[in-house]
C-alpha cells in the first residue's frame, strides 16, 4: 500500500480489522467451538444469522481488493439491516420468558443468538466510522466517483486476513452440508448435535422449511384470529352454531327470556359499540361501556348517573373491549389481550392533570382506577396487564371477580383450543394460577366430545359459582371456579349475539347485539 497516503492506509486497515472480526469472531467461534469441539449445531434462523455475516465479511474483502466502491457500501448496510431483523426475530419469542430460559448455550451470559442483533449493530456503527477516512481529495473519493474499478494492492496483514476468512467460510460451508444436507434438504429449527457419522446425520436432514412457503404470512404462523364481535370484529373462520342441543353436553333445562330493555343514555347514543355490562351491588348501581371506552353509569338504562370517555387512543392497546367487572366500586374494563384499565366514583378531589391525562370527557366524580403518583405529586394513569403462561396464544372475552382475584376464561382457537381459567390476585394484578376447564361429575358429556368448542363471551360470580355464557350453542355454564369445574347447563334462549353480562341478585343481564345492529339489555331468572 505505498502508494496509498496514510489516511487511506488508516481506512484499509480499519477495514481488514473489522473483517476479521466478523468473521473470526462471531461466526469463526460458532462455527469451530461450538460447532466442532461442543457439537452444537445452528438451527435455520442461525444459518440465517451466519449467512448475513459471511456476505458482510465477503464484502469488506472485496473493498480492500477494489476500493470502498458505493455498491459495497450500500450493500453492507443493506445486509446489517437484513441482520438485526433476523436477530430479532430469532430472539423475541424468548424475551419475555423467565431468567435464563433460551437455546443451547451463552456467551458472557447471553444466549448466542442474541448476540446476532449486538453484532449487525456494530457493523452499522463501524461502517459508519469507516466512512469519515474517506476525505475530500483521498483516493477513496476517486473510488467513489469513479466508473472505472482499479485493483488495490494487498499488505500482508490484509493477506492473512482474507485466508483466514476464506477458512472459516469454507468451514461453515462444510459444517452446513453435513448438518443440512444438500438442497433440496434444508435447516432444521431444533437440530441435532453435530457428529460426522453420516449414517446418522442423514437420518436428520428434512425438506420442512419449504412447506412453510405455501403459508407465507406477514404476521407469522402462529397468530391466531382476533375475537368474535358482533359487525366489529367477525373473523372469516368462526362459525357459530347456536342450537343448544348440538353442544357437548346433554342438556335438559333451558331459561327463558323475561325482558328486553333497550339503552336509551343519551352520552351512548353517539357511541356504535356497546361491548360490556358490569353490576355494583355496593351502590346497586349498573355500568356500561363501549368498544371506545365510553363510560356510563346508570340504574335504569335511561339515564347517566356518570360518566367519562377515555382516551383510548395513548396507553396500552386495548382495540377490543370485550368484558368488565367489578371490584369493590372500581369498574374494570377488560381488553382482549388481557389488558384492562378502569374507573372509579369519589368525591374526594381529582387532579386536574390526571383527569386530562385519562379522559377526553368526563362528568366529574370519577377517577382512573389505576394510576401512579410521581415524585409525591404528579400523578399519571396507568393501564395493567397481565402475563399469562399456559394462555399465551389465547384471547379472552370474559372477566369476572370475586373481590380477591380476578378470573379470565380464554376463547379458543386453531393453535390452543383449550379452555383456561387465568385469575390474578386484587392485590397486584399478578398471575396467582392457570387452570384446564373440565367437567364436574354430576354433568353429562356426550360420547367423544369435549368442552373445548364452548365460545365464552361473559362471565359473572353469583353464589359462589360463576355464571359464563357461552356464543356458541347459546348456553349459560355454571363453574365452580375454584376447582375449574363446569357443574351445570343450561340452554339459555332467544339470544343473538351477546357480549358480556351482569347479575343482579336473581336476575341476569346480558349485553346482546340484535340482528339489526341494536345493542340492547336481555334480561333471565337467575337459576342458582
Amino acid at each position: 500500500m505505498d502508494s496509498l497516503n496514510k489516511n487511506d492506509q488508516y481506512f484499509y486497515f480499519f477495514m481488514a480489522s473489522a473483517v476479521l472480526l466478523i468473521l473470526a469472531i462471531p461466526v469463526g467461534f460458532a462455527n469451530i467451538y461450538l460447532g466442532y469441539i461442543h457439537n452444537e449445531s445452528p438451527c435455520t434462523l442461525c444459518w440465517f444469522e451466519r449467512i448475513g455475516m459471511i456476505v458482510i465479511g465477503v464484502l469488506g474483502m472485496l473493498m480492500l481488493r477494489y476500493g470502498p466502491q458505493m455498491k459495497y457500501i450500500v450493500c453492507v448496510f443493506l445486509f446489517a439491516s437484513y441482520g438485526i431483523y433476523m436477530g430479532i426475530r430469532h430472539t423475541a419469542s424468548w424475551w419475555q420468558r423467565d431468567i435464563g430460559i433460551g437455546l443451547g448455550d451463552k456467551l458472557v451470559g447471553a444466549h448466542t443468538y442474541t448476540w446476532a442483533v449486538v453484532v449487525y449493530w456494530c457493523v452499522i456503527v463501524v461502517m459508519g466510522f469507516a466512512l469519515l477516512f474517506i476525505r475530500k481529495n483521498s483516493s477513496m473519493m476517486r473510488d467513489l466517483a469513479d466508473k472505472e474499478i482499479k485493483i488495490k494492492p494487498l499488505n500482508t496483514y490484509a493477506k492473512v486476513v482474507i485466508v483466514i476468512s476464506f477458512l472459516v467460510v469454507c468451514s461453515n460451508a462444510f459444517q452446513a452440508l453435513i448438518i443440512n444436507g444438500l438442497p433440496p434438504y434444508t435447516g432444521k429449527s431444533n437440530p441435532d448435535r453435530l457428529t460426522f457419522d453420516m449414517n446418522i446425520m442423514t437420518k436428520t436432514w428434512t425438506t420442512d422449511v419449504w412447506s412453510r412457503l405455501t403459508k407465507f404470512s406477514l404476521l407469522g404462523k402462529n397468530i391466531p384470529e382476533e375475537v368474535f364481535i358482533k359487525d366489529l370484529s367477525e373473523p372469516k373462520k368462526l362459525e357459530f352454531e347456536r342450537n343448544a342441543s348440538l353442544g357437548a353436553f346433554e342438556i335438559s333445562k333451558s331459561i327463558d327470556l323475561i325482558k328486553v330493555q333497550e339503552i336509551l343514555i343519551p352520552e351512548l347514543n353517539r357511541f356504535k359499540h356497546i361491548n360490556a355490562i358490569a353490576y355494583n351491588k355496593n351502590n346497586d348501581e349498573f355500568a356500561l361501556v363501549s368498544n371506545e371506552m365510553a363510560v356510563s353509569y346508570t340504574k335504569d338504562f335511561n339515564t347517566s348517573t356518570g360518566f367519562v370517555l377515555f382516551d383510548k387512543t395513548n396507553g396500552n392497546d386495548m382495540r377490543y373491549i370485550v368484558d368488565a367487572t367489578f371490584i369493590g366500586n372500581k369498574f374494570i374494563i377488560g381488553a382482549a389481550n388481557k389488558t384492562f384499565t378502569g374507573t372509579e366514583k369519589t368525591n374526594a378531589p381529582i387532579d386536574e392533570m390526571l383527569e386530562w391525562q385519562a379522559f377526553k370527557e368526563t362528568s366529574k366524580g370519577i377517577s382512573p382506577a389505576f394510576f401512579t403518583k410521581k415524585k409525591g405529586e404528579w400523578y399519571e394513569p396507568s393501564r395493567k396487564y397481565i402475563l399469562t403462561i399456559r394462555s399465551k396464544q389465547n384471547y379472552v372475552h370474559s372477566y369476572a371477580s370475586d373481590g380477591d382475584f380476578m378470573y379470565l376464561i380464554t376463547v379458543p382457537n386453531q393453535f390452543s383450543k383449550k379452555l383456561i381459567l387465568s385469575y390474578t390476585s386484587t392485590k397486584d394484578y399478578l398471575l396467582s394460577g392457570e387452570k384446564i376447564l373440565g367437567v364436574g361429575e354430576n354433568l353429562k358429556l356426550k360420547k367423544g366430545r369435549d368442552i373445548h368448542d364452548y365460545y365464552i363471551v361473559g362471565a359473572d360470580i353469583s353464589q359462589d359459582k360463576m355464571l359464563a355464557l357461552s356464543l356458541r350453542y347459546s348456553t349459560l355454564l355454571v363453574i365452580d371456579y375454584h376447582n375449574a369445574k363446569i357443574i351445570d347447563a343450561y340452554e339459555i334462549k332467544n339470544l343473538d349475539n351477546p357480549k358480556s353480562l351482569a347479575v343482579k341478585n336473581d336476575t341476569i343481564y346480558i349485553l346482546d347485539r340484535t340482528n339489526d345492529q341494536k345493542d340492547v339489555i336481555k334480561i333471565y331468572k337467575n337459576p342458582l
